[in-house]
This record gives structure tokens, sequence and C-alpha cells, in this order.
């Protein structure tokens, strides 16, 4: 007599993973268990994300000389930190390798403070890109006899930190092209023609140095690979390359007998031709950080790829699934680590900036993917990627504390952000306006003015009550920008010309979205027009100057201003309200002042100084304060900055709103439709079958292969398996698949009920064993899957063969009445012996018909 038993696997079950805390706070979630803001001042957590950010770098320590080669923020110098709880800031000393960050670093300063500027108004922008700039091109270039002369160090390795760079440090050409793509923006909000004529050189030497070899890479990795200390290679890094380039034609720049036009053209076809057909090879959107070969798809890459397409359709007609597959494939290979646990969090991804860094730092990488993935959103109307950006940054803006300390660690606790400055405030202040610029509705700040998004950089900006006027550095066609304000605007002008109200925008014009609690997204067209106004009835209040409580020696100025200096002169105002400004002037002899609310210091001052005047600019504000009275009081100290000829602290007015409203967040959204995911499948176009149905490639799944480990090459048959399938009519959907002893796909899905699909086929080329001895008239047949849909098991130990009929014949098995769990279906499959495996897979609302019945594998026990 022969006994059967079934395959048992001992494992947890886990779906839909959750923890009671994440980063620095604890869970909040949705009614639907979807990962919710923990912040509910009306400001909204993106909004408290970035003024923790900036007023981070307002703060910091400066450096002097001897010590630095001119007075500046350490940052500017020196990419390493230290913060205590109480949120003090102490700067380690930094060793040579180290330094290494400066490109990097300088790119993130330069572009967060331009679009800071635009969404706040705060002129420290200006101070600090002048800072970071003086130092960048006074002491980070190579020397005029140099190959490369009078070019950026971009990872200044070796030399004094501090000091003249050494161009024996690696000199990476992709983080050049970063830099300068940020310092070019940073000279359209300032005009400082020096930075510009520097990046047109560096894009000279760049187009100048391409290789026309046919079939071989336009650029290496370094200009200096002989100082490298690996292969120089460059792939998806072409995209910086490419972007920069775009910048400088935009601006009217092309090079001597256009040779930057010729490099950007070529670098397209090289990466439309080259790189995009190699989407699964792992280092195609990789070999860019600057401190290891990172010969594997990391964050950055993959965000300035993805956005490249995007922003290029007439060059890449494949974009809408090139940049979705390539983002999403991102989240396949970030979920291999065991030690960093990347995946669904309460709903949201959690990811590593690559497949082997860093440990459960799973914060910075979302934080960047999530806003492409909100552009992705809009640009290609796709729900699916709206509510994955919403989800992931929600989660990824758990991080930080008032007092600036950040907390990256996914269980709690600082890893990077413990030591790397770069990542933990420069890097979060651009990302999160990234993400408030395409969901504005969503993150913007209520019963607030901003603007949010533009596509030509703000220069000037001045946020009055009731009136908002700003101009753009240019104005080429299909300039658009976009405002949150608090009021609907009753008139707006462009050049001094009223703009029509339009249902779009075709041509100049404005449009408005009305929101609930009084808000709207008004959209603006001004083709060939640089200066905006718009005007309405805003339910903010304001108080000039000479009507607030001013002690000691105050000055009028320009009939309501007043100006001071000498130590102690104090400015207050009792308001009642949830946010409050500082209205004021900047200069060359700005001054310093302290600043009180409700009696309590604050941690970072009033700063007037900058490089050039500018009025009515924001000094100081505080929003999502509880309603109620409160008491902004300013200090004068008597001195300025380092840099300062002097010690003004001017004062326009103060400005203040009571208005009321929902901070919200999009709780609820998500894809309806049907998902369908055709498994291993490599390529760039998704397989209509036979009813008219897209599968695209499967990518949002999780299997721990190991760190570094190349998920594809493990885990995906991405070769046609059989030419003959039998048993439907569409074959192709069964000629690939997924396969490990464990894995789970995730697919992110709106409230509501759902069936699951699941394809597969039996083959004779099973990567685990098939034959085996037998016992008795039974084959010992040690293959069988286990299916689990949200922690509850479907299917146990599964012949596939016997289900289906015999091999190389398609079965389906269908699961209705599905319902998501923390705003995901999980569908999970193990293997108690050899691997799981799964051909296709469909999710969609409703019933999804009948499948077939699957059959258990059978393992015969010897008789007693």
């Amino acid at each position: 007599m022969t006994t059967f038993v079934l395959c048992l696997l001992q494992v947890t079950s886990l779906a839909a993973a959750r923890q009671d805390h994440y980063y620095a706070y604890p869970t909040v979630e949705d009614a639907n268990g979807v990962i919710a803001p923990w912040y509910t001042g009306l400001n909204g957590q993106f909004d408290y994300r970035v003024r923790i950010a900036a007023e981070t770098l307002k703060r910091y320590p400066w450096a002097m000389p001897p010590k630095s080669p001119l007075a500046a923020p350490e940052y500017v110098f020196n990419g390493t930190w230290q913060i205590s709880p109480e949120g003090d800031i102490t700067v380690p000393d930094l060793r040579d390798w180290d330094n290494g960050d400066l490109g990097q670093r300088a790119a993130y300063v330069f572009s967060s403070w331009v679009d800071y500027y635009r969404y706040s108004g705060d002129p420290a922008a200006f101070a600090h890109v002048s800072l970071m700039a003086g130092h960048l091109l006074g002491y980070c270039q190579t020397g005029p006899d140099h190959p490369w002369p009078n070019f950026l160090v971009s990872v200044p390795s070796k030399g004094k930190p501090y000091g003249q760079c050494n161009p024996a440090g690696m000199i990476q050409l992709d983080i050049v092209a970063e830099t300068g793509l940020a310092l070019l923006r940073a000279y359209q909000m300032t005009g400082n023609e020096t930075w510009f004529a520097a990046c047109k050189h560096w894009g000279d030497l760049l187009a100048a140095h391409r290789n026309d070899t046919p079939g071989m890479p336009l650029w290496n990795r370094y200009a200096n690979p002989e100082d490298a200390l690996w292969d120089d290679q460059m792939t998806g890094g072409v995209a910086f390359l490419l972007t920069f380039f775009d910048e400088l034609i935009r601006l009217g720049y092309t090079g001597e007998g256009d040779n930057i036009i010729k490099a950007r053209d070529a670098g397209r076809v090289w990466l439309r031709d080259e790189l995009l057909p190699r989407w699964t090879v792992d280092d195609t959107w990789g070999r860019n950080y600057w401190d290891w070969p990172d010969d594997v798809q990391a964050e950055n890459v993959t965000e300035f790829v993805a956005r490249y397409l995007i922003e290029h359709p007439d060059v890449f007609p494949n974009w809408r699934n090139d940049a979705r597959n390539i983002m999403s494939l991102f989240f396949n290979r970030t979920g291999v680590s065991p030690t960093s646990g990347g995946d669904v969090y309460s709903g949201a991804w959690a990811h590593p900036e690559s497949s082997g860094c860093c440990g459960r730092s799973l914060w910075y990488g979302p934080m960047e993917i999530a806003a492409v993935l909100a552009q992705y959103g809009v640009v290609a109307d796709s729900a699916w990627a709206r509510e994955v950006a919403r989800r992931e940054q929600i989660l990824a803006t758990y991080d930080a504390h008032e007092t600036g300390v950040v907390e990256d660690n996914l269980d709690g606790g600082a890893i990077v952000a413990g030591s790397w400055f770069k990542i933990t405030h420069p890097m979060p202040l651009k990302h999160v306006l990234g993400s408030i610029a395409w969901q504005p509705e969503l993150f913007g700040a209520n019963r607030e003015n901003h603007i949010v998004r533009s596509s030509a950089v703000v220069n000037s900006v001045v946020y009055g009550r009731g009136r908002i006027a700003y101009s753009t550095f240019d104005a080429p066609a299909e300039t658009v920008d976009v405002l949150r304000l608090s009021f609907r605007p009753t008139v707006v002008r462009a050049d001094d010309a009223p703009l029509d109200l339009c249902a779009a925008l075709k041509g100049n014009g404005y449009t408005i979205q009305d929101m609930s609690q009084g808000d709207c997204i008004v959209s603006v067209r001004h083709d060939g027009n640089r200066r905006i106004v718009a005007e309405g009835p805003d339910p903010q209040d304001s108080r000039p100057a000479a009507e607030l409580a001013l002690e000691g020696a105050w000055t009028p100025l320009e009939n309501t201003s007043r100006v001071a200096s000498a130590q102690g002169a104090a400015v207050e105002h009792r308001f009642t309200g949830n946010q409050v400004r500082l209205i004021g002037r900047v200069g060359p002899d700005g001054g310093l002042a302290d600043v009180y609310l409700d009696g309590v210091k604050q941690r970072v001052p009033v700063d007037c100084w900058n490089p050039g005047p500018k009025a009515e600019q924001v000094l100081y504000y505080r929003n999502g304060l509880p309603e109620g009275e409160h008491t902004l009081r300013a200090v004068v100290r008597g001195a300025g900055n380092a840099v300062s000829k002097g010690a003004n602290v001017v004062i326009d007015e103060m400005q203040w709103s009571a208005a009321g409203g929902d901070a919200g967040s999009g709780a609820g959204g998500g894809p309806v439709d049907t998902q369908r995911f055709l498994c291993g499948y490599p390529e760039r176009t998704d397989y209509v079958d036979s009813q008219g149905n897209a599968w695209r490639p499967c990518t949002e799944w999780v299997c721990r292969a190991g760190d570094l480990v190349d998920v594809v090459r493990q885990t995906w048959w991405t070769q046609r398996r059989r030419l003959d399938v039998a048993n439907t009519s569409d074959p192709e959907l069964y000629r690939y698949g997924i396969h490990a002893p464990e894995f789970w796909v995730n697919v992110t899905v709106a409230p509501g009920t759902y069936h699951v699909r699941l394809k597969f086929m039996e083959t004779y080329d099973r990567l685990h064993p098939r034959k085996v001895p037998k016992t008795g008239d039974n084959p010992l047949l040690l293959d069988g899957t286990t299916v689990l849909i949200n922690g509850e098991e479907c299917v146990k130990d599964m012949d596939v063969e016997k289900t289906a009929g015999g091999l190389n014949r398609a079965v389906d098995l269908v699961f209705n009445g599905i319902r998501p769990k923390n705003g995901i279906i999980e569908v999970r499959f193990r293997n108690c012996v050899g691997m799981a495996a799964v051909q296709a897979i469909e999710v969609g609302p409703g019933d999804g018909g009948e499948g077939i019945t699957p059959v258990s594998v059978r393992v015969p026990l010897p008789e007693k």
C-alpha cells in the first residue's frame, strides 16, 4: 500500500506588508488600509517636508577662511554632516574620497533652490546658489593646460576638500552634465552670465569629445579614465548629457558649427537604437553613482531617462511603454536584497537606491521615482502612475522631524541620512517639490498661494495679498505655469494685457480647476510674454510695516516699509490664523534677525543678505499652525553674515490667514481598469491578444534573489519557450514566464471587487527536476506551485501538467470576489521543493468567469 501526502511549505504567509511605524512616525492608514499622511497641518505633509529641508539649509553652519577659500555654508565644501536629536548641526572632518559627491551635491543644491524660489518667494535661493557657484567655478575646475581645460572636476576624490580640486580626482561626464544643467537653471534665475559661459564651455568640450565610431558608445564615463578605479563605461547616463545639451540649445547656444546639436542628435540615436532595445539589461540604466562601478539599474539614471522620454515624444514614439517599463522594472530590481526588503508597505512601494545598497534605507529612491512617476501620470493620463506616485511620496515623507533630523531607515533611525547631507535635505527638497508640481491638487499647500510648476525658470516672484506677480527668464512656445491659489483669480495678465479664461490651453490664456475648499489650480500659457500677474479676492490678510508694533530704531523707507540695523530693534504682530509670512527686502548690505513664534525662538533666522537687491520677498514663513491667536516677533541682531556689507533688516509687511480647508491626499485612488501582465516578456511594446487586450511586461513583483543579483537573468524566461501551445488562441501569453522558489506580484488597485486570472503552461525544459525514479506506479514529481492571494491560500502544490491535461498545454485559473488588502492585490507563488512559475496574470474588476480546478502534486511515501 502507498500513502500520498501533499508537499507542505513551512513559511509564514505575508500579504500587503505593513508596519506600525515607518521611518520617523507611527503608521497612519486611510479607510482602505493605504498609507496616509502622518502630518495633519493644513499646509499638508509635502509642504511641511519642503519647509524643513529649506530651513535646514538656511541655518547650516558656515565655513570661513582659512579653513575654506571663501565664506559659505559648510555644505558647499563638505557633504558629510551630523545632527543632534535637538537639531544642532556639526560638520565632521572630510576625507579626500568623501568629497567625490561634490558634483551631485551641487546639482541638487542648484536645482532645489531654483524650484524652491518659484514655489516660496524666499530670496535665500539667490544667496545659496551664488555661494555654491562661487566655490564650484572658482576652485573645482581643471587648469587651462588640461586635456579638458577649465572643465568641472565633478568627482574630486583626491586633493584637499576645502581647497583647489585635484584634477586627478575622477571627472565623470554624466555628473558634469547633471551639474551643468542645474547651473543653467540657476543662471536663468539669477542672470549671472559667468555661469552661462562656463556651461557653454563644458557643453563644447562634451560635444567635441564624442566618439563617432559606429557601434561604440559616444562617450566614456570619465574624461580621465586613467584615474578611475573601475571600468570606463557610460550607458543610460547619456540622458544627463542630452538634457544638458537640450537646455543649452533652448537658450540659443548650439556650439561652433552646431556641434552641440550634432552631439545631442547622435546621443538621441544612441539612446533610441542601442540602449532602449536593451532595457532589461541591468547596467543599461546604471553606471552613474560616483563611488562604485554601479553596474546595476539605479534610481537617478532611471529618473533622467524616463523624464527624457516623456518630454520628447516626437523623438521616442514608444515613450509611454518605454518610460513605464523602465520605471516599474526598477521595483523588480530593487526587491532582490533580503537585507533591504524592498516591497510594498501599506500599499506604497519602498525600495533602496539599487539592488546593492543601502540596507533598510528605503526612502530617497522612492522620493526620486515618485516625482517622475507623477509627471508620467499626468502626461500619459495614467491612473496607475498617479496612484503609485502618490503613495510612494506619502510614505517617503514620513522621514523628517521639525528639528531637521531625518530617519531614513524604514524601521526607524538613520542610515544614510545620518552622514550624507546631500541625500538628507537638498535631494528631498528637489523631489518633493517635483511631486507637488505634478500633483498640486493632492499635495499643494492648502489655502496658500504658490507657483507649483513652470516650464520656464521663474526669476522674480512677489506673493502679495490677492496679487501674485512673477516673471520668467524666457517664454518660448508652449510656456505653461501651474499655480495653486487660495482664491479664484478675477484677472490674469501677461505683459500687462489680460488673458482669456479658456477651456483648454491651445494658445495663450488660462484655465481654472476649482477645488472644494476654495482653492483652485490655475494653468497659465504665456508664449512670448514674461511678466504674469494674477489677481483676485484672497482670503489672507496683511498689514504694512508702518502699522506693526515696532521697537527700537526703525527708519521709514518708501512710504510704509521700515529698516533697522541696530541690535535689539524688533517688529511684532499678533494675528489669528494658521499661517504667517514676514515680507521684506534683501541686498548686499542685508543683516540678520532672530525670529520668535509664540515666544519660542525659531531655529532659522531671517537673513537679508543677497548678491543683488530684491523687494517684497518672503523673509520668513510658518504654516500649519493650530487655529487661533499667535504672535510673530523678529529681533535685529545688529550684524550680517560673513559676506554681508551691512546689517540692514528691511520689513515691507506681514501676511497671515485664518482660511480653513481640507488638507486631503487622495485617499481611495488607484486604477480600476483591468491590468494584464505578461511575465518574462522582454519586448518594449505591449502584446495585443486576439481579443484586442494589451499585455505589458510584468515588472511589479518581488523576489529575494540576493544582493546585487540580476533578477531578470535569474528569474525571467525572456526567450519563447514553445512554438506550439495547445488549448489557447493566444499562445504568446504562455511562452514566457517568471520563476523562483518564492515570489509575489503587487498589483496596485482602487477599492472594489476584482478577479484574478493566472495563466500557466508546463514544458519539458523546467529548471527544476521533472523526471525522477518511480515508486511503484507513481512518479515522484517534486514540482508544485502554491498560490496565495492577499495571504489566503488558493492553490496548494499544483501540478501544472495534470491540471492542463498534458505538457505544452495552456491552462487558466480564475479567482473571483477578490478585494484589495492595503490597496493592493498580492499574488504570491511558492514551491516547497523547486521552482514556482507563472506565465501571465490578469487582475480586473468584477467576475472573471470560470477557470480550471487545479490538480495537486502527489508525493508518495515508502510503505511501512
